[in-house]
């Protein structure tokens, strides 16, 4: 088995699906790249405001929290639109590229 994978954990399967389609890195438009950049602060300030360490597992938790309350409200993306979710779920999967959480 992979080193990287943990059926406890879905950075790694939702990081290398997002890379697959393009969705992470510097291929995006300059507009999404700065809204990543934001939600990616957001997120670590709201973990470093909870007194949270950002490592794989609490990332790994954050990310099943987030997917859980998407599912929960039924969300769907447009096709060609990129939602507060999307952009959330990107930055997310910046930040496990980016602390080498998934390689």
């Amino acid at each position: 088995m992979r080193r990287e994978f943990s059926v406890e954990c879905p950075l790694t399967r939702l990081t290398r699906d997002f890379q697959q389609f393009g969705l992470v890195g510097e291929s995006q438009p300059p507009w999404v790249i700065a809204q990543v950049d934001q939600h990616a602060a957001a997120v670590r300030s709201s973990m470093e405001y909870d007194g949270i360490e950002l490592d794989r597992q609490s990332l790994g938790f954050y990310v099943r929290g987030l997917l859980d309350g998407m599912r929960e409200r039924g969300w769907a993306t447009a096709e060609s639109e990129f939602d507060w979710e999307t952009l959330r779920l990107m930055a997310v999967c910046h930040l496990a590229t980016e602390r080498g959480f998934v390689g």
